[in-house]
């Protein structure tokens, strides 16, 4: 029955295996997808969903928006336009890259020949480089994003420190 549903036009890029099936009830079908979203689905039409499941909460609106995402995604539509700058996910992707680097053991000094390679490293005295303040912040920014930061990112805030809700 899944595997038919798959087939619609409606998930394309679904997998299978990505798929929980929470149960039945009443003639309707309880799946879970790959993001937590939770999809009705009427086993008589099951070409065709019959709703989702969106919890009344305080992140409704953020809900709400990634499901239209998911929408969008699901039916080849357009998306709509990320709101990070190209630099913002330039900056995330150095700082998680670097991260892991810094967990792996990989000195400040190794990862910026990694991100920026060896001739920029070697440029200046390296305890005075610039460079390496710059490993040095991004390192900190990782640590940021996954100790809270990536929870601002889903719901639709900055990724920065400096991105804190008004009172």
């Amino acid at each position: 029955m899944l595997r038919q549903f798959l087939e619609t036009k409606h998930l394309r890029r679904i997998d299978e295996d990505d798929l929980t099936v929470i149960g039945t009830q009443d003639g309707q079908m309880y799946v879970r997808l790959p993001t937590g979203a939770l999809v009705v689905l009427d086993a008589k039409t099951i070409n065709r969903p019959a709703g989702i499941l969106l919890p009344l909460d305080e992140h409704w609106t953020v809900r709400l928006e990634a499901l239209k995402s998911l929408h969008a995604q699901l039916t080849n539509r357009k998306r709509s336009v990320s709101p990070l700058t190209m630099q913002q996910r330039r900056r995330i992707l150095l700082a998680l890259r670097t991260l892991d680097a810094r967990r792996d053991s990989a000195s400040y000094q190794q990862i910026a020949r990694h991100l920026f390679g060896a001739e920029a490293v070697s440029r200046e005295h390296w305890k005075t480089r610039s460079l390496k303040a710059q490993i040095i912040r991004l390192s900190a920014h990782g640590t940021h994003l996954t100790n809270k930061g990536y929870r601002l990112l889903l719901l639709g805030r900055g990724p920065t420190k400096q991105n804190k809700r008004r009172k």
